[in-house]
C-alpha cells in the first residue's frame, strides 16, 4: 500500500513545491497541502490536519508530514495535532526532493521510509563548482 503526504508551511511555500512537482510529473492523488498565512487561526489549521488526516488514513498506511520549518507553527501544530498518530512522522525541512520522494514511497517500515525521505533530501542539496576537475564526468542533463 503506498504512502500519503501533507506538506505544510508559511505562506505559499508547499503549492509552490508541489507545483513545481505537478508540472513534471502531474497530480497525485495522495497528497494535502496545508498553509498557514496571517490571520489564520491555530484552531482552523489543526481542523484542517486532522480532515486531511481522515482522508487519507482510509487509503493509505503511512502519512508523511512535511513541514517547511522544524520549530515553526505548521510543524509544531502538526506534532500537536498529529503526531501521537502511529501512522504518521512529521519532518522539518521542505524540498522538491523531499516532497517527490515522500509523494511516491511505498514502503511499510515508517521509520526506513522517513530516513529514506530525508536522506534523499539531503543529497539533493549541492553547491555548484565552478572549477571542476577536468577528469570529473560533468552531467549536463537536467530534469
Amino acid at each position: 500500500m503506498a504512502n500519503a503526504v501533507i506538506a505544510v508551511s508559511h505562506a505559499s511555500l508547499a503549492s509552490g513545491v508541489y507545483s513545481a512537482i505537478k508540472m513534471i510529473a502531474g497530480e497525485f492523488d495522495n497528497v494535502r497541502i496545508e498553509e498557514f498565512k496571517d490571520n489564520d487561526s491555530l484552531e482552523a489549521f489543526d481542523k484542517k490536519l486532522l480532515i486531511d488526516y481522515e482522508e487519507l488514513s482510509g487509503k493509505y498506511q503511512n502519512i508523511f508530514i512535511l513541514a517547511d520549518l522544524a520549530g515553526g507553527t505548521p510543524f509544531n501544530r502538526s506534532v500537536m495535532t498529529l503526531g501521537d498518530k502511529d501512522n504518521v512522522r512529521v519532518m522539518g525541512g521542505l524540498n522538491f526532493a523531499a516532497l517527490y520522494e515522500a509523494i511516491n514511497s511505498d514502503g511499510d517500515d515508517i521509520d526506513q521510509t522517513l530516513a529514506d525521505i530525508i536522506q534523499t533530501s539531503k543529497e539533493s542539496l549541492i553547491a555548484f563548482d565552478p572549477n571542476p576537475a577536468e577528469d570529473e564526468d560533468i552531467e549536463r542533463d537536467g530534469i
